[in-house]
């Protein structure tokens, strides 16, 4: 009777246990779960102000502007447009998977401390008080200034070269310029292999001030670690890739659009032929739309890649 009730106070004890492990774990799926929708709100919202300084960077409008005003290197001009318009389409790729991967670790690591806060509120090496919390998050702005400038030079001396054999006179077909855009970005895969371990850090994330509180520091520093890491490097590769797949598809639609206005009916976009000089302005227009980001958001790789680092610093 007594070994009875003993194995009777057991399986309950275990089944308490079990019930709080499995409400722990939902608790914990639902904070991610929200912490990953904050994360895509957040990317969204500053995808705006990070084209603009793409445009600003790339600018194209002063080089229309003295066009229009019948400068006399034209030629150069010209030149100059179809190096920026083609920089444009690629900066955009990059910058977009750079933005989405720079969020998902921030984010998603501040989300695992905050849950670790909360399950330990009486541990107050863990406490993030919501002056930390938002300098860790205003990190990112280091990217949006800094970081854009470095990487839009970087792929503008890349994009140069692979587009300086592109004569204005010749026509290209969406063959042509899925070529161009692919080459490009192999071009700049490239020359990105060729930098120091730390190169995409250092474009995307500030250094961390020794002087800044321990649990702040702690967490710039993981987030480098995190961003200094080849999977990083693999998943910009990745995504970059399908990103320039996306983007054809809405320039063939451009690219229909143009040839139609010689031809006057129907062109099948493996078939239409635009001049050069006809599609550069059409690519210093170019706006990618929210397919592409919204195809971004949901890439498996991309979402694994946010539920690692939430698993790896929420214990």
């Amino acid at each position: 009777m007594l070994l009875k009730r003993y194995a009777q106070q057991k399986l309950l004890g275990w089944q308490e246990k079990e019930m709080d492990q499995l409400l722990e774990q939902s608790r914990k799926r639902q904070h991610f779960e929200s912490t990953e929708k904050t994360c895509n709100m957040t990317v969204l919202s500053v995808v705006p102000q990070l084209t603009s300084q793409i445009c600003q960077n790339l600018d194209s409008d002063s080089i229309t502007l003295l066009l229009r005003n019948k400068a006399p290197n034209k030629v150069q001009l010209w030149e100059q447009l179809k190096v920026v318009g083609f920089s444009r389409i690629i900066s955009l790729i990059y910058s977009d998977v750079l933005l989405v991967i720079l969020l998902r670790t921030q984010v998603h690591m501040l989300g695992a401390y905050l849950y670790l806060s909360n399950k330990n509120p009486d541990d107050s090496a863990l406490e993030l008080n919501p002056e930390v919390q938002s300098r860790f998050l205003s990190a990112s702005s280091h990217f949006l200034s800094t970081g854009i400038e470095r990487l839009c030079q970087f792929v503008e001396r890349v994009v140069s070269l692979q587009v300086s054999g592109l004569s204005l006179k010749s026509q290209v077909t969406l063959s042509d310029l899925e070529r161009i855009l692919h080459d490009s970005r192999i071009a700049v895969e490239n020359e990105l292999s060729l930098q120091p371990a730390t190169y995409l850090a250092e474009i995307l994330f500030p250094q961390s001030d020794p002087a800044t509180p321990a649990n702040e520091l702690l967490m710039l520093n993981e987030t480098r670690g995190v961003l200094e890491s080849r999977e990083v490097r693999d998943l910009v590769s990745n995504c970059a890739n399908v990103g320039v797949s996306c983007v054809l598809d809405k320039l063939a639609e451009v690219m229909i659009s143009l040839a139609g206005e010689s031809d006057q009916e129907f062109v099948h976009p493996n078939r239409a032929k635009v001049y050069v000089a006809k599609l550069i302005p059409e690519l210093n227009n170019f706006i990618h739309g929210d397919e592409w980001l919204q195809q971004l958001l949901k890439m498996d790789n991309l979402c694994t890649f946010g539920a690692n680092v939430y698993e790896s610093f929420s214990g």
